[in-house]
Parts: C-alpha cells; sequence; structure tokens
C-alpha cells in the first residue's frame, strides 16, 4: 500500500512540472508574438492612433558627421513614406516658361506685329499706310500752293487799282499770270477790248464766272481725299481689328489656353490696324477743315475781286 501511494505523488508531481512547461512556452509564444505585431496596428476593439509626421532632413548633406541618416517614416499601410519633394529645386523649372513667355511678350514691336499678322490684317494696313502717305503728299503741295498765293493776290490787287483802265492792269498784272485775280483781269479786258458795249456787264460777269469756278477747282484739289481718308480709314482700320482678334480667338480655342502672354500678342497685332486707321484718318480731318477754311476765305476775296471788276467796267462804259 505505501509503494501504491509513493508512485501515486510522483504521477501527479510529474503531471505538475508538465503543465507549468506548458504554461510557460504558452506564455512566451504569446509575448512573442505581441512583439512581433506592427507598433501602428490598432488594438481589437480600439481605434488606431494618429501616425507622427517623420522628420527628415532637407539636405542630407547638412546632417552632422559621423550620423546616421533617419529611417524613412512608416505609413498607416506598413509601407515607407516617400520624403516630400523640395519646393526651391522646383521653382526654377516652372520659373524658366514663365520668363521665355515675357521675354517673347516684350520683344513685341510694330514690325514684329505687322509681319505675324493675317493677310488681311497685313493688306488693311499697307492700304492704310498708303493712304497716309498720299494725305501727307496732298498736305505739302497745297501748303507749297497757299504759301505764295496770297501774297501774289495782294499784288495783282493793288496793280488794278492803282491802273488806269483794265487793259493796263491786265499788261502790269502778267507777271502773275497763274494767279487767279490776273486771269480775272485778262478776261474782262478781253471781252472789254471786242468794243460791242451791249450787254457788256453780262458777258463780263460770265468771263468771271467761268474763271472763278476753275480757280476753285484748282483750289479744291485734294480735297476729296482729306474727306474720303478721314470719313472711312477708321473703320478700315477697326475691320482689320475686328478680323485679328477673330483670328485670335480661334487660336486660344486651338490652344485652349488663356494666358495673357499667349493671348495678348494677337490682340497687339489686331489693335495696330486701329492705331493706323487712326493715324490717317485723325490727320486726313484736320488738313480738310484747314484747308476748307483757306478756300473759303480766298473764294470770299474772288467774290469780291469780281464786284470790282464789274463795278469799273459799268463805270468806263458810261
Amino acid at each position: 500500500m505505501g509503494r501504491v501511494t509513493v508512485n501515486k505523488g510522483n504521477g501527479m508531481t510529474n503531471a505538475r512540472a508538465t503543465a507549468a512547461v506548458g504554461l510557460f512556452f504558452g506564455v512566451a509564444l504569446m509575448t512573442s508574438a505581441a512583439w512581433a505585431q506592427p507598433a501602428t496596428q490598432p488594438p481589437a476593439g480600439g481605434t488606431a492612433p494618429a501616425a507622427q509626421p517623420a522628420t527628415t532632413p532637407a539636405d542630407p548633406a547638412a546632417a552632422p558627421a559621423g550620423t546616421e541618416p533617419a529611417p524613412p517614416a512608416i505609413g498607416p499601410d506598413g509601407l515607407p513614406v516617400a520624403a516630400p519633394a523640395d519646393p526651391a529645386a522646383a521653382a526654377p523649372a516652372e520659373a524658366a516658361p514663365v520668363a521665355e513667355e515675357e521675354k517673347k511678350t516684350s520683344e513685341i514691336t510694330p514690325i514684329k506685329m505687322f509681319t505675324e499678322a493675317s493677310i488681311v490684317v497685313q493688306a488693311v494696313m499697307v492700304l492704310l499706310l498708303l493712304w497716309s502717305v498720299v494725305t501727307w503728299s496732298i498736305l505739302i503741295s497745297k501748303l507749297s500752293y497757299f504759301s505764295g498765293l496770297n501774297s501774289k493776290t495782294n499784288r495783282v490787287l493793288q496793280i488794278f487799282r492803282s491802273a488806269g483802265s483794265l487793259a493796263d492792269a491786265a499788261k502790269n498784272a502778267k507777271s502773275y499770270r497763274d494767279n487767279p485775280f490776273t486771269k480775272m483781269l485778262v478776261a474782262a479786258a478781253d471781252e472789254v477790248g471786242t468794243g460791242k458795249k451791249g450787254g457788256l456787264s453780262g458777258r463780263v460777269q460770265a468771263r468771271l464766272g467761268i474763271v472763278q469756278a476753275e480757280a476753285g477747282e484748282t483750289l479744291s484739289s485734294g480735297m476729296g481725299i482729306f474727306a474720303t481718308v478721314g470719313s472711312i480709314s477708321a473703320f478700315v482700320g477697326l475691320f482689320g481689328t475686328v478680323w485679328g482678334i477673330m483670328n485670335s480667338f480661334i487660336g486660344i480655342a486651338e490652344s485652349q489656353t488663356t494666358n495673357l502672354a499667349v493671348v495678348a500678342p494677337g490682340i497687339a497685332e489686331a489693335l495696330f490696324a486701329t492705331a493706323i486707321g487712326l493715324w490717317a484718318a485723325v490727320p486726313a480731318v484736320i488738313f480738310y477743315n484747314m484747308f476748307a477754311r483757306r478756300i473759303g476765305a480766298y473764294s470770299t476775296r474772288m467774290e469780291n475781286f469780281a464786284s470790282e471788276i464789274l463795278v469799273k467796267v459799268a463805270r468806263d462804259s458810261e
């Protein structure tokens, strides 16, 4: 009986030892599994902690000597997170196209705007420039004509008033034969020299009217060009502008960009046509008004001179 009791005690001791060893290994396995689990994985039934941003040095060369670079940051998915790119490094690449566009915009000149415009806008510009050249040419011609007109007219008028007869006045004024007053004197003297007294004043008046009409045509030469250029040049330039802006909008639609550096050259070329139109129109209107006043004043002088000739003819015929 005592032998059996000893065996039973040894069996219980062995069983307890085996259970203790199994418990030890179980706890060890659970502990190793817990250590192997990622630190960022949330516990069951809990809330995931916020990931702390990893700080990496902007410049590895600036790190102290002998220190190893920090390990890459680990994201919530367990993968390494790339460090953000340095904005200072990308700035020159972005600034280069902008600088190039600004350079192209700053190189816009009137000649470049003309050469890069469409064929229709170029034709409008050339037409307006030709009209402007013609306008200024007529201005120079009429200024040279009117410069000595009044002075010569005053001399002829003095000769007429100091002469004893129309024949003497016409003879003394032949040195100014291109002057309208001289032509009026010659026409009246020729009619008086026929010797026919009947209807003399009427015939002289008719001859003077013819000379006045011819002189008026000479004085008014070029006025029609002034009026035409002054009235339609601005509208022709506006037509070129509208055409150029339409092409600019078509280019915007094709390039699919509204960048001012891209749009500005086309709009500038279009507006350049209007600028040339105004350049041709404004001087033409000024020249027209200036010479219209001069022609009106000289026409009044011819009317008064014709009246003086008729009075003298009537006095001499009595």
